[in-house]
């Protein structure tokens, strides 16, 4: 049986340090696992990855689906951290 999802582990490195930088001057904590773990938190991040929700997170070059359906996994799973 695999791993639960960890953010620590699998979501963290996901963000680089701009990715954390650009959005902590937007009050969105990424790499702060308490704020995170707040489950609406973690659904309107994931709204911007997945383009839902403009403007898509990271600019750029959007997430490949691998990281995103991760990300959700992670909130399906529990907010584990």
């Amino acid at each position: 049986m695999p791993d639960a999802v960890s953010f620590a582990r699998d979501i963290l490195p996901l963000f680089t340090p701009m990715d954390i930088a650009c959005m902590a001057r937007h009050g969105v904590r990424l790499a702060d696992y308490q704020y995170m773990s707040v489950p609406a938190n973690a659904r309107n991040v994931a709204s911007h990855l997945d383009g839902t929700q403009p403007p898509r997170m990271p600019p750029g070059a959007a997430w490949p689906a691998a990281n995103i359906s991760l990300f959700q996994a992670w909130m399906t799973g529990g907010y584990q951290p």
